[in-house]
This record gives structure tokens, sequence and C-alpha cells, in this order.
């Protein structure tokens, strides 16, 4: 008989949907949509999917692996853990803990497997990245200018009249977003497109403008200065809820429509008709993406928009908000219960997108082992080839994955990791979806895989940590939800049977308290200045080619694949996507072969003419692995200056016909 199991997908992804596995003499024949779920509704993408493909995938890891000189063989888990112990022994012995770098991030978004870092903190701190990948320069802002980074919950955006969908792509990246925005839309609402690229959502939505890539803060600050010289601004909202305005009004004293039009390459008119349509069909929505903030002024950006939904008042209302991410649910689990963060006596921190840098010059202690779980930083980070020489100068290396990446190739051991269908676990995220999931274990690891919960026990035993708590994975997930279960009245066979949110946390913001040293928003933040960057939201211009480097280059997500995980089997080289007039005077057409180059490196590809790209721009979906031809060959390891976030698209290349 068949079965349907509900499990969580733990794809790092917005909506945290929740599917099912079809089960057959014990073995998963498919995979689909929990229809009974609210957010995911019976529908899932084409990467949930995909779970079932890597779960029984020939080239999965299955053994744990150690290089030697004959090449790649075969050890037991015994072997492995006792060559792990002896080499961080070591590291701890000639320096300490700090000779040791751990780096994971969001390959797999479980809670059980944070057990990794509990042991680095149990093992006394260890060298790890501060910033992020991802969207670290947004998460800054918002908290300089709320206190969090809170979102709305779906339902609640629903409510919108007006929803601006500012450097975000749902029909690729969100698909369970597009029935909310259609019901905007069924209900006389518009729904606005802001992004530099004619995307999908583009076509679909009600208009679509197209600022230079990294001007969307001109753009936000040049609707705002029109509103102030209109009085189309909520003074209520001001004067009682945030403070700083009159200083941010006078910075904008010479940034009119004209100086708005010229950055962004925006007509003035076209803005003021914007910025209209935003303040007057309220309640307006903003839900901002992370493409936006992938520039040196990311966070600027994100304060600048910021500030224009509290210029309108539309903070703290149903149907409005700054939605950038949603931490509801993550503020409210006991993450650090088992933490062990009162061990890590010894702290060391470098700009996770700068890891080659750090890694070729970091000294008192040196890097003498590192371990890597969930990512894989030799395909997703930038100047990937800078990174394969500085993981060489490391001498011990452990890798953690489902299969051997191009990390897991530099790495001197490889473990094998388990699929999310063979452990139990509870599955959020920070992103959209305000949902909790339980995902149980459905089917047995592989022969010879064991679970890194499993594994960083046995690794603390054998390394004699007497304080490592010993705690079953049930238990670490029930104390992890604890409070939780607590303020929402369940049990924790409750919690394991349904999906649960936070009920009333629908309307971030709404009793008027913000989470700032001032307890009201923000314009001018001091702990922005303290930090030694801006007070008040301003326009930063984004880097501009040169000659040698004529096109910026966006390297943007596909729709296919989460970051790299669904690359195993590609041998296709990447496109780049070129528009008409950055193509003809090269000579170049559809389907020719092409070599991107930047001052980091070089790019094999194939070409599509297309008007979505804007010109001066060339666009490659970053994901593919290194036999195909990985994006990040190229890209420079740029920080923004707010939030440490890697600046991908502050990279420019040329393009030549193979």
């Amino acid at each position: 008989m068949k079965k349907n199991i509900p499990f969580a997908c733990p794809l790092d992804c917005f909506d945290a949907c929740r599917l099912e596995a079809v089960v057959e003499d014990g073995r998963v024949i498919a995979i689909r949509g929990d229809r009974a779920h609210p957010l995911t509704r019976g529908k899932a993408c084409t990467k949930g999917k995909k779970l079932l493909e890597r779960l029984y995938h020939p080239d999965r890891l299955r053994e744990p692996l150690r290089r030697s000189a004959a090449g790649w063989q075969p050890v037991s888990w015994e072997a492995a853990i006792e060559v792990m112990a002896q080499r961080f022994h070591q590291a701890c012995r000639d320096y300490d803990s700090r000779a040791i770098l751990y780096y994971a991030d969001s390959g797999y978004g479980g809670l059980l497997k944070g057990v990794d870092r509990m042991f680095f903190n149990h093992l006394g701190g260890v060298t790890m990245p501060r910033g992020s990948l991802c969207w670290a320069a947004g998460i800054a802002a918002q908290r300089y200018d709320f206190g969090d980074a809170r979102g709305h919950a779906p339902h609640d955006i629903a409510r919108a009249r007006t929803v601006l969908v500012w450097g975000r792509n749902p029909m690729e990246t969100s698909p369970h977003l597009i029935p909310i925005l259609k019901t905007v839309r069924e209900r006389g609402g518009r729904v606005l497109v802001i992004d530099p690229l004619r995307t999908a959502t583009a076509d679909w939505a009600d208009g679509h403008i197209a600022p230079r890539p990294g001007t969307d803060g001109a753009l936000a600050l040049g609707m705002a200065r029109h509103l102030m010289d209109t009085g189309r601004i909520d003074r209520r909202f001001i004067d009682r809820h945030t403070v700083g305005f009159q200083r941010w009004r006078a910075s904008l004293a010479a940034f009119d429509l004209r100086a708005a039009a010229d950055a962004t390459g925006i007509p003035g008119n076209a803005i003021a008709e914007l910025a209209g349509h935003y303040t007057d069909q309220r309640p307006a929505c903003i839900i901002i993406g992370y493409g936006l903030q992938r520039y040196v002024n990311g966070g600027e950006t994100v304060r600048c928009i910021d500030a224009l939904a509290a210029l309108t008042g539309q903070i703290g209302i149903s149907g409005g908000g700054a939605n950038y991410a949603n931490r509801s649910i993550r503020r409210r689990l006991n993450t650090d219960a088992l933490d062990g963060g009162r061990h890590a006596v010894r702290h060391r921190s470098f700009p996770l997108a700068r890891m080659a840098r750090f890694l070729q010059t970091a000294q008192e202690p040196p890097v003498k082992a590192m371990m890597i779980a969930k990512a894989n930083p030799l395909v997703q980070m930038p100047d990937v080839e800078r990174l394969g020489r500085a993981f060489a100068r490391v001498p011990f290396k452990v890798v953690v994955d489902l299969f051997m990446t191009d990390t897991a190739r530099a790495a001197d051991l490889v473990l094998p990791a388990t699929h999310i269908l063979e452990e139990e676990d509870l599955v959020c995220s920070s992103m959209f979806s305000p949902y909790l999931n339980h995902s149980p274990r459905i089917v047995s690891p592989p022969p010879g895989v064991i679970g890194e919960y499993e594994l960083f026990q046995r690794l603390a035993r054998r390394m004699g940590l007497d304080h490592f708590p010993v705690v079953a994975p049930g238990d670490f997930l029930q104390q992890t939800a604890g409070p939780l279960m607590e303020s929402l009245g369940i049990t924790w066979e409750e919690l394991r049977s349904q999906s649960v949110r936070i009920p009333d946390d629908d309307v971030p913001w709404a009793d008027g308290h913000f989470a700032t040293p001032s307890g009201k928003y923000e314009f001018y933040s001091a702990r922005a200045a303290a930090d030694g960057h801006a007070p008040l939201p301003v326009f930063v211009a984004p880097a501009r080619p040169d000659r040698d480097f004529p096109l910026r280059l966006l390297s943007t997500h596909y729709r296919h694949a989460m970051h790299s995980q669904h690359f195993m089997d590609r041998r296709d080289p990447p496109q780049v996507r070129l528009h008409p007039a950055e193509a003809r005077p090269r000579g170049l057409q559809t389907g020719d072969a092409v070599r991107l180059t930047s001052l980091q490196g070089e790019l094999a590809a194939t070409v599509v003419i297309t008007p979505r790209i804007p010109p001066g721009t060339a666009q490659v979906y970053q994901g593919w692995w290194h036999h195909s031809g990985a994006v990040n060959v190229l890209t420079a390891d740029a920080l923004s200056e707010t939030g440490e976030n890697a600046a991908y698209f502050e990279t420019f290349c040329q393009i030549r016909a193979r």
C-alpha cells in the first residue's frame, strides 16, 4: 500500500514548504505538495521535487572517504572520527582552538544539524565567519531602522491595495507568494515590480519599473522627496513613532525628481506617478528582495526603502510594511538551550565573503584545520579560484555533504550526510513563511551513513568534552521548541502533527513600539553612526565600469536549483544573457561560444541575446559546478558597507567570442 507522509522541505527558500512523500514498500516513489498546509496548499516547486532525485542518486556519498596518495580511500566512521579528533587536538595543542575554522551555511534548513555549532562552542570557540553571502546588508539595515527584521504574515500581505515587489522574482524564487499577489489583484489592487531585469514576475505584474542596477536607493529617495514636496506624508506616524525625520528631510534638499531621474534612468514623471500610487492607494506593502542589496551600497538601499515606508505611515498597519525577512518563529525557539556559548571563551571572526584573503593571511594563530558543512564555498563564494589556492594552504579539511562537490574534492576527509527524509527535524524559514514544520524520519539512511547529530556526539566523547550535552535527537528538538510550544499551549505530539505559526504576529510593530534604542523607528540611527556608517538613509552611487571591463555582471538565481545543490549531472556550459545593444557591436548572436573575463578570472559560456537584460550588463545564473563553469571564478570579493554582505554585483567583465 502507498502512504502519504508529510515532511518539511529543508531548502534555503522563502517558502519553507510542507511536502508529502509518497512511500511504497519502504521506498519513496514521489514528492508532492501538502494540500493541508496553509501556505503550500498542494503545490511543490521543481527544487522541492528534486529532493527525491538527491535521495536515491547513484553518486550520493555512502561512506567516509579519506584522501591518500592513491586517491580517495573508504574508511570506517571510527577511523574518520579518530583522525578528526587527532587533528583538532593537535591544532588546539600547538596553538589554541581558534586554529580551527568552522563554516556552515544554509544548504540545509533543519534545526538538528545545528549541533555542529554546539560542538565547536564546547570545544572552546573557533574561528567563524561573520556577515553572509546572502542577506546580511538588509538585515543590518533593518536593525538600524526597526531594531529587528520582521515581516508581515502572508495572509496579511493579501490585504494590501498596492504591492511593490522590489528586487525580487517570486515567480521563480517564492512561488507560494504568487497566489497571495493574485488575491491582491482580484480585490482591485495592483502589483508593481521594480527590477533592472525583465523577470517572469515583471511580465505577470501590473507594471514594471527598471532602474539602473544599484540605483534602487535613489529611486526610493526620489519618491520620498516628491511626497514631501506634495504634502503626502503621514505626519501623525512621523511625530508619534519616529526620530530623526527633520535631519533626514534636510539631507534630501538637493535630491529632487531630476536628481533621482539622472541616477536611475527613470523619467521624473514616472517616479512621481509611482510615488503617488504608493501613498494614495493604501495600504501599500513593499516586498524587498535580496538582489538589490548585493552591491556595496546594499544596506543603504534597504534603509532608503524602509524610510519611504515609514514616511508614508505604512509601518505597523495591516497590508503594509517593508518586508525583507520574517524571523518571528526563530525568535521564539530556544536555540541557545544547548548551544554551549558560555564555553566559547575564544573568539575570532572574518568577513565570510573574504574567506580567501583571511586564509592566506591569518596569523596568531594560522588556520590549521577547517570543517565545512551545509555549504559549497568553492562554487558559491566570490573569487573562488583564489579561495581554492587558499584552501590548499590549510593542512586538514573536513567536508560533510551528500555529494562530492567541488568543495568536498578539495578536502582531506569527506563525510556523508543524511537526507531530510532520513532524520526527524524541525524546519522553518527566516525569510517569508511564518510556519514551523515538523519532519519525521520516513526512510532509513543508506547502510554506513550516520547523521551529523550522532557524528558530533561521538566526536565529543572521543575528544573528552565531558560538558558536551548527551541528549537524544528528539529531546534536543523538544527543548529547542519548548518556548514556542509553551506560548502556543501545545504539546510536542501536537507540534509533530501540524505546522504552527505565531497567531499574534501577523503585523510587525502594530503596537508602535520598536526594538531600537529609542523605541521608535529611526530615520537617524546613532547606532549606525557608532558603527561607522551614515546615520541617515542616503544614496551611494554604485561603482562604474571601465574600458577594459565595461559590463556589470549580475549572477542571479536559477529557477530550477537552490544555489549549487542541483548541478551534479549538468555538463552544459552556463549561458550569458546580453542586451542586443551589447551583442551587435561585438558581432555576437544567440548560441555563440564566448569567454567572459574579469580581474578575477575567465569563464566559457554561450550567448543568449535578449532585451530583458539592460544594456551595460551581463547576466549569468549562479550554481553551475566547475566541470561546467562556475560564475564565481569572475566575481570580486567586494563587501557591502553595511552588514559585510557579499557584493557580488560589483563585478565587471568583458566578453569576447571564442
